[in-house]
């Protein structure tokens, strides 16, 4: 395990992604309220390292409980990509493995061959519910992704028929558990798998922030309602200073700056997690290290 994790980020430093989201969830779910300790920002310390935001609320927190926002949905609807193309495998071991050779190869089209408008679509589903749902967002995305995930699945699926693979497997006696379980969701369609479960999550996330960075939808802890997107549209005018340049007290703490500093800590983690996560949805280069 430890030396699979190693080759992993000695190959693709991307992979340290989807960890630092996970811990900044678990910081999220099990640490403090992002509620205010004292008045006016404050610059990074020990007890607070990235600081105090213009509420009075540490940043940590904040940053860590709006990663909550998204990761919930997000990784429910992993799971149920998952489960989905486990149960599209399976059905296809139903079938003869031999391949059918008087069968047409059928393209992809509709939905799976199509890219809708996802976002677009999640938004205007938003407007027609009194109280949107991080939950019914990331269900509509997901629904809206899945046929591309299942058509993939299914043309290397058919792939492995007409090389007559599965019948080889078949052939050595192999239970159909086996070859559905270890042969090919954790072997042959592992990195498929993987690949459409960080498209999808990434989807879910960059949906949710704009969800709530336009409408203010999202999960509420202990009566905070706390997300990346929020927070954004919170510090959004920090990130260009005003002609008249920033107002900064002779003696204290320069608002603005703090202000600025938070701004470009959300961008950061924006851009690098996330884009961390959709390069780990991209194929992997043949011949790359």
């Amino acid at each position: 395990m430890i030396g699979q994790l190693r080759e992993g980020l000695g190959q693709r430093i991307e992979v340290l992604c989807p960890l630092v989201l996970l811990g900044l969830a678990a910081i999220g779910f099990l640490g403090p309220e992002p509620r205010p300790i004292q008045e006016g920002a404050a610059w990074p310390s020990l007890a607070h390292p990235l600081g105090v935001d213009m509420l009075g609320r540490d940043f940590l927190s904040v940053i860590a409980v709006g990663v909550t926002d998204f990761v919930a949905p997000g990784l429910l609807a992993v799971f149920a990509l998952i489960g989905a193309l486990g149960l599209r495998t399976w059905v296809a071991l139903q079938r003869p493995v031999l391949p059918d050779y008087g069968a047409p190869e059928s393209a992809p089209g509709g939905l799976a061959g199509a890219s809708p408008p996802r976002l677009l679509i999640v938004l205007l589903g938003m407007l027609l519910l009194e109280e949107p749902s991080p939950l019914v967002a990331g269900t509509i995305v997901l629904v809206l992704y899945l046929p591309v995930a299942l058509n993939e699945v299914a043309s290397q699926l058919r792939d492995l028929r007409e090389q007559e693979v599965l019948a080889g497997a078949m052939a050595h006696g192999l239970p159909l558990r086996r070859v559905l379980g270890t042969y090919l969701l954790l072997g042959y369609l592992k990195e498929t798998i993987a690949r459409h479960a960080a498209a999808l999550f990434t989807q879910v996330a960059f949906t949710q922030i704009a969800l709530s960075y336009l409408f203010g939808a999202s999960s509420v802890r202990a009566g905070f309602s706390t997300s990346w997107g929020m927070e954004f549209n919170r510090l959004g005018p920090w990130l260009l200073p005003r002609r008249q340049g920033m107002f900064c007290p002779p003696e204290g703490v320069c608002v603005e700056a703090v202000g600025m500093m938070h701004a470009v800590i959300l961008l950061t983690l924006i851009a690098v997690l996330l884009g961390g996560l959709l390069r780990l949805a991209q194929p992997k280069r043949v011949g790359s290290a």
